[in-house]
């Protein structure tokens, strides 16, 4: 569960009871959700001094993580599981996908219902 953002800081801070840590990560994504209960902020790409943008992203993730906690979301290197199905993650033509409930999306689609109430999240 993911969504794109820079800063270069290891130091963590803690939303409502979560750390959240700056890292560089992988995919391109600003932040994710982690299973061990952190959000992880993308260093390569976000500047943690925009707190508008810190906020958002927080906000995004902290819905992510409301999902694991109640088992409505779980996921793996290889699935991800939404309200008790799962589905596999993939790579088509060098894309990382998901065949959802909604089709074929990219990861960290709007599309995906999981994102789309995250994104939600990000108003409240």
């Amino acid at each position: 569960m993911a969504f794109k953002l820079g800063s270069r800081s290891n130091n963590p801070t803690h939303q409502g009871g979560v750390k959240v840590i700056t890292t560089p990560l992988k995919g391109g994504e600003l932040a994710e959700a982690r299973n061990d209960g952190t959000i992880a902020i993308n260093s390569d790409k976000v500047d943690t001094s925009n707190k508008p943008l810190m906020n958002r992203i927080v906000k995004h993730e902290m819905k992510h993580m409301k999902d694991m906690k109640e088992g409505k979301a779980a996921y793996g290197d290889n699935w991800l599981m939404w309200e008790d199905k799962i589905y596999i993650r993939k790579k088509v033509n060098g894309i990382p996908i998901i065949d959802g409930p909604n089709g074929r999306w990219p990861e960290g689609s709007p599309e995906h219902p999981w994102e789309k109430e995250a994104i939600a999240a990000e108003k409240e």
